[in-house]
């Protein structure tokens, strides 16, 4: 290998979708080494090998006790970019949850994740956002017989450097824990975003459960972008107000009312950690959020779609949000081709409106894929119940029951509250909206 022959191989101690680590030694600082190297029929590509290499370049940047350290990088005598970084014993969060338990104990949960927060602070302060913080790339390294373990944070793979340009076709995180920046494909995701995910992540250590789910990819990243931020208390009733307010500000859909800094993130964690080491009451003085009902004398309509891979996707996009706002529709992207459209008014005029800008789409962009859905109302600015994005995906993704199905899919609840003015068909639990009643809208 390079650098004069430095590093010896031993086994392979994992493998991935773009490269391989082996246990290595480093015979200059004779100690063992992680090293990272390119798969072989990537090495090939000059995508690949420059994505890799900024990795490198990026971790070369950062000394931080919570970032995995760099040891050296550069090119094998098979032509193949490699990675050296500290040898690490013990294991990462992904599988300590798997084997334990999502839920670990409240204060093991938070010493985690504060120092998590410590190892973002050490990247953004480098001008770097991780993208990718989730259980697999934070690693629990054994500090020896009695001490405390020490959080590393792992992989800089799809780390972006605000120093350089965005590198095109990287895959940003893994939906479970995006962001609503990265759900929508914003081209611009900052620190903030990383905190977001830690928020997620201490969210599920402390519940045993993940904020967003769904049936699939499209579903949980609708609901990142649409619903109402979950609280831990509906799902962890028990738990202490100060985490119940801390988890509600990190997962905060807006980046400006999140914390404004990885070290204010650490520091309120340390406060609560405190509070919970020593037993201490809960100050009385925060409050839970109030509970959010949906109105019953609102409906909001959405629409959801996904555009058709046939098109260029941002002439596709562009069209779809012009129709969606002539009839007074939000627009919403959604990573890759989704998209989503939120109608609010009074009584069901949102309802109406969804039904009436949906028909138009079917006629304007041909192969579009969409469901309409409806529900109660929350607080403006609030947010979508989790009912309604559900139903809304699962009717876009359900199997088609025909060739002839009308365009339009919506669920039973919708159908019943549109059928005296559209024209309906199908069997309960495959339903679609072919017009209005006496005119007819031709299948995409």
């Amino acid at each position: 290998m390079g650098s004069a022959d430095r590093f010896t191989l031993a086994e392979r101690v994992g493998i991935g979708a773009t490269a391989e680590v082996i246990r290595g030694f480093d015979q200059e600082r004779r100690v063992p080494v992680a090293i990272k190297r390119l798969h072989e029929h990537l090495a090939v590509d000059p995508i690949s090998r420059d994505r890799f290499e900024r990795e490198a370049r990026l971790s070369a940047r950062i000394t931080s006790e919570h970032v995995v350290g760099y040891v050296d990088a550069g090119i094998d005598a098979e032509d193949r970019p490699y990675l050296a970084l500290e040898w690490l014993e013990g294991q990462d969060l992904a599988h300590r949850m798997r084997t334990s338990g999502a839920r670990l104990d409240t204060a093991e949960a938070l010493s985690i994740a504060r120092q998590a927060a410590l190892g973002l602070f050490a990247l953004h302060e480098a001008g770097i956002v991780h993208r990718d913080v989730k259980p697999g790339n934070l690693f629990l390294a054994e500090q020896g017989e009695g001490a405390p373990f020490i959080v590393k944070l792992l992989d800089l793979g799809v780390a972006h450097d605000s120093a350089s340009e965005n590198v095109e076709g990287v895959a940003l995180g893994t939906p479970f824990y995006m962001s609503p920046e990265q759900a929508r494909g914003d081209s611009e995701i900052g620190p903030r975003s990383d905190l977001f995910s830690l928020g997620v992540l201490l969210h599920e250590l402390l519940s045993g459960k993940k904020p967003f789910t769904g049936d699939d990819a499209f579903s949980v990243l609708a609901k990142i972008v649409l619903q109402a931020p979950p609280r831990l208390s509906d799902v962890w009733p028990e738990a202490p107000p100060s985490l119940d307010a801390l988890l509600a500000r990190a997962l905060a859909r807006d980046p400006e009312a999140r914390f404004s800094s990885a070290r204010e993130m650490v520091d309120a964690i340390a406060s609560i950690e405190r509070l919970v080491l020593e037993g201490a009451a809960q100050p009385e003085e925060i409050a839970r959020p109030p509970v959010l009902v949906p109105s019953d004398d609102h409906l909001v309509g959405v629409i959801f779609g996904r555009l058709p891979l046939s098109s260029n996707v941002g002439r596709t996009r562009a069209l779809f949000q012009r129709i969606a706002e002539q009839h007074g529709g939000v627009v919403i992207p959604l990573l890759g081709r989704g998209v989503a459209a939120v109608f609010e008014g009074e009584c069901a005029d949102g309802l109406l409106r969804a039904a009436d800008a949906a028909l138009d789409l079917v006629k304007q962009v041909t192969g579009i894929r969409l469901s309409l859905v409806t529900g109660g109302a929350l607080p403006p600015g609030v947010g979508l119940s989790a009912s309604v994005i559900e139903r809304g995906t699962r009717a876009l993704e359900r199997p088609r029951a025909d060739v002839n199905e009308p365009p339009v899919r919506i669920d039973d609840a919708t159908a019943h509250l549109l059928e005296e003015q559209y024209a309906v068909e199908g069997p309960p639990g495959s339903l679609s909206m072919r017009g209005t009643r006496g005119r007819s809208s031709p299948n995409p």
